[in-house]
């Protein structure tokens, strides 16, 4: 039985989440509507349909506005019947089939299929000692990163990872979408009544050490444009992921971080090109001048935060680093001045322990550090590509892979 209430969901969490609808009609899209004949083969049964009253099944409500062509990352929404019982379902392309279950051939529209009441379905690649996992269930975004059996990333909700987001106006407020998904992804809930955002495409490429992830980005407050907690925002005409690729240059633990953005023209949006959140072990901060060859620890911002952060542009090239208490591992991020060809036109640190943050530092814990290399300015419509590095190591090797990259003038 399939279902659009919130309190009906919670009383029969069997599936999950299966597949995200538009709520309101509109063009291109089509009513699909839930049914029920409570004597059907001996019994009683729900099926939904797009046309009222199908099979003499009473119309019970409209479950959405499924499109009724293929728009970017939906797939058909399938309708399965069981040939052992008579039983109507209902199955999401990421869900395999089940036992006397299968797809009818008609068209119940195009809607983005979800992952059901699954966390996390990972991609994995690994090269130059690093090993990353992107979750498909969060729009391809880079979920862990391992170097020297150390796992970096913070992942507490879906506005954290390694991941892009930007932000615009839009009718006077402010714009989120967001790679991985949206504010309501408390891990405490379980899986079918979080947000990620949808995937369109995923590709690992062992030949080049390249993976390539590509979602369809939903707004972090959805609440702000008619969504909320039962119901994501989402871009349609936005693409949103990344290309990386490990081992860059033959570097080991360095990484080209390629993010891409496919949208309509914006004015003057914040990207973040990428932005990571760190486990809370990484509580040292720093900035590198990778030309001068000058690292500053800095300890003059807030905790626990966002509106107090370090602010730094490398006035060439250069890059902020987070490290552990003996600066022993550290994650960094690399990347050249747009007045040098590069994509960066500010970098900012955060320190998000202490406080109502806690101390830490596990990572689903409240506390952790994060970075953010941001890009300001208008943009086009259509792709858009913009360069960074990361990498982890001790601070020390960072410098010397920064001074390297520096060298190949790397932008």
């Amino acid at each position: 039985m399939t279902t659009n209430n919130p309190a009906e969901r919670d009383q029969f969490p069997v599936d999950g989440q299966t597949h995200y609808v538009p709520k309101y009609a509109g063009s291109g899209r089509s009513a699909l509507y839930r049914l029920h004949n409570p004597n059907w083969n001996g019994g009683s049964d729900h099926m939904d349909s797009r046309t009222a009253g199908e099979a003499g099944f009473g119309t019970e409500y409209a479950l959405g506005y499924p499109y009724t062509s293929q728009a970017a990352g939906t797939q058909p929404y399938l309708r399965t019947f069981n040939g052992c019982t008579g039983d109507h379902g209902t199955r999401s392309q990421n869900e395999g089939a089940k036992s006397c279950y299968g797809d009818e051939s008609a068209s119940y529209g195009y809607a983005w299929p979800r992952y059901l009441n699954t966390p996390t379905s990972l991609a994995s690649l690994s090269a130059g000692g690093v090993t990353i996992s992107s979750n498909r269930v969060t729009g391809g975004a880079l979920w862990n990163w391992t170097y020297n059996g150390t796992q970096y990333i913070n992942n507490l909700d879906y506005g954290r990872q390694l991941q892009s987001s930007l932000f615009f106006s839009r009718d006077g407020v402010t714009a989120n979408p967001t790679e991985a998904g949206d504010t309501w992804s408390n891990p405490a809930w379980p899986a079918y009544r979080r947000h990620g955002s949808p995937l369109l495409a995923l590709n690992t490429d062992t030949a080049s050490k390249t993976q390539s992830t590509r979602s369809v980005p939903i707004d972090f407050v959805p609440q702000n444009f008619g969504g909320g907690e039962q119901n994501p925002a989402i871009y349609r005409d936005f693409q949103l992921g990344k290309d990386i690729t490990l081992d860059w240059g033959g570097l080991g633990p360095v990484a080209r971080y390629q993010t891409v953005l496919n949208s309509p023209a914006l004015t003057y949006p914040g990207i973040e090109v990428p932005t990571a959140y760190l486990r809370a072990e990484f509580n040292r901060y720093f900035t590198y001048d990778a030309v001068s060859q000058t690292l500053t620890e800095r300890t003059n911002f807030g905790q626990c935060s966002d509106a107090s952060y370090f602010s730094w542009t490398p006035p060439n090239r250069g890059g902020v680093i987070i490290a552990n208490a003996d600066l022993s591992k550290a994650m960094a991020v690399y990347g050249a001045n747009t007045s040098q060809g590069g994509s960066v036109s500010e970098m900012r640190m955060y320190k998000f322990i202490g406080g109502g943050c806690g101390t830490g530092t596990g990572e689903f814990d409240i506390a952790s550090s994060k970075f953010t290399v941001l890009r300001h300015g208008n943009v086009g419509a259509g792709e858009k590509r913009f360069n960074s590095w990361v990498m982890t190591g001790s601070v020390g090797q960072i410098q010397g892979w920064m001074n390297t990259l520096r060298s190949w003038g790397a932008a």
